[in-house]
């Protein structure tokens, strides 16, 4: 008998007991109530507003597209994937095939339906090289057919995937009208038409976008979305963030600033969700001075992570790797080593004595928080001989463009919010992945990645983990510094806060209590 895996709706929404902490909001988040508009805080422009290019991050370009399209299927809280434009995800021959069905007579803003047509020329536009989707490469491992309006067969190429209904959920959840599609680039890029809560109605480059109730929405008859109106202005910096939510002049922003976070918790509260990945140095192994095991461990051994937070006051957590020492993928026995300064300066010594001067550019995206960073791991290696560090910044457009289109650093910042390892980890170091941006190859990494994949026993997840983390501290392609943070931070008008994925929210759900 074969054990079909994967999920199907129960209920139109996801569950609405997202936990918030602080004195100033209840334990569980309330409904909200009918009307009114919203200002939510953004610390930079979207430079394009489509499924393939915006960034499908909380902190970055997620609430545009939660706002604008709604997902088809998401990560809960308990690391579950559950429906929503979706009616069900399912395998029956564990990862071979899938089906994917949708609710029926859910339509566009534009009318066009939502349907598995439209489903299709989505993914199939992920998958073409000159879209350069970022998520081209979960796209192009699969082959897609129309069963029947609201069917679409899935089978991933190559390789069966037990846990591709994740990559789905966080890769290939949201789906633009094909109308608008047909549009070029221009449309649906600057004028883009989903099936969310919202549809755009002005955008003025470098100050705000303004989203107004979708008429169409598909769950109208709910009473859904709760606002009326949605107003996404950009603030570059964290700290005059909050002091705008604080002062009224702005309701909302979502933040992975460790600091602003624990200052929230105090005040006003916060709702939260813990996360993998972080902040790390990821090295280019395929290039001097990082193609040398030496020169990546002399940079993380001189590197003290818990000085971070004592010299910025960033409220950083100190990472022991790449999952958080709260997850349940974390190995105790398998962490990054602790720094040593008598063993950097051997290191280096070393290098130099062999004429391999471990001089580098760290790329980084151009913001306050992450430059302050990179200045003090500049001032931390100023200590010793044979290594010189030098910063670029750069706007996220550009910063994106460089590491991940031309693959053209030595080292880079490099921060991740992960619900769960799959599909990100295959992705960042399966040897054959065109996402595996360091160059790392190995045969028991690929067999580790591999083992994650194709089970959904949790054992045998957690062990796949913990010999990818034993790789890591190995070979190091990354070193990671601070544990990922997430939250929304609010003043205590808000609530209907219902986080998804790594923190992004229910844009139909959220409103004024």
């Amino acid at each position: 008998m074969t054990l079909a895996l994967g999920i199907t709706a129960t209920a139109c929404g996801g569950s609405d007991d997202s936990k918030s902490s602080g004195g100033n909001q209840s334990a569980v988040q309330g409904e909200a109530k009918s009307g009114g508009g919203m200002t939510m805080l953004a610390v930079q422009d979207s430079a394009s507003l489509d499924p393939f290019k915006a960034s499908s991050v909380a902190v970055a370009d997620e609430p545009r597209l939660a706002a604008l399209y709604d997902p088809l299927f998401y990560i809960d809280k308990d690391n579950s994937v559950k429906p929503h434009l979706g009616e069900a995800l399912t395998t029956a021959d564990n990862g071979k095939t899938w089906l994917l069905k949708l609710r029926p007579g859910v339509v566009f803003s534009d009318g066009t339906p939502l349907n598995a047509e439209a489903v299709k020329t989505n993914w199939d536009m992920h998958a073409k090289a000159d879209v350069q989707s970022l998520h081209r490469q979960i796209a192009a491992g699969l082959t897609t057919k129309v069963v029947d309006p609201n069917t679409i067969e899935i089978t991933p190429l190559g390789m069966p995937n037990a846990n591709l209904d994740r990559a789905i959920a966080i890769d290939l959840t949201y789906i633009a009208s094909p109308a608008s599609l047909a549009k070029g680039p221009d449309e649906y890029r600057n004028r883009p038409v989903g099936a969310g809560p919202f549809k755009l109605e002005s955008w003025t480059r470098g100050s705000q976008q303004v989203f107004v109730k979708n008429d169409k929405y598909w769950q109208k008859d709910k009473g859904l979305p709760k606002l009326d109106k949605l107003t996404i202005k950009n603030v570059p910096d964290i700290k005059q963030q909050y002091s705008t939510v604080t002062s009224g002049g702005a309701d909302v922003f979502v933040s992975s600033d460790n600091a602003t976070i624990a200052q929230a918790e105090k005040e006003i509260g916060v709702v939260q969700r813990t996360v993998d990945g972080g902040q790390m140095i990821q090295f280019n192994m395929t290039r001097p001075p990082f193609d040398d095991l030496r020169a990546r461990q002399a940079i993380t051994l001189a590197l003290d992570p818990a000085g971070i937070p004592k010299t910025l006051a960033n409220g950083y957590v100190p990472a022991k790797g790449f999952f958080a020492q709260k997850s349940p993928f974390y190995d105790p026995a398998a962490v990054q080593a602790a720094p040593d300064k008598a063993k950097a300066k051997q290191l280096f010594d070393e290098l130099e004595r062999e004429g391999k001067k471990v001089e580098f550019t760290y790329l980084l995206p151009q913001n306050p928080s992450s430059i302050k960073v990179a200045e003090w791991m500049q001032t931390q290696l100023a200590d010793y001989k044979n290594v010189s560090m030098k910063l670029e910044p750069l706007e996220i457009g550009a910063y994106v463009e460089k590491y991940a289109f031309r693959k053209d650093f030595q080292a880079m910042l490099f921060q991740q919010w992960l619900a769960d390892p799959e599909p990100v980890t295959f992705n960042n170091w399966f040897s054959k992945s065109p996402t595996n941006f360091v160059g790392w190859k190995s045969d028991a990494v690929d067999a580790a990645l591999l083992t994650g994949r194709n089970s959904t026993d949790p054992a045998v997840r957690k062990k796949a983990a913990s010999d990818l983390s034993k790789a890591m501290v190995a070979d190091l392609p990354a070193w990671t510094y601070a544990e990922s943070s997430i939250a929304v931070i609010s003043n205590k008008k808000i609530t209907g806060v219902v986080q998804f994925n790594t923190g992004v929210f229910f844009m139909d759900r959220i409103g004024f209590k």
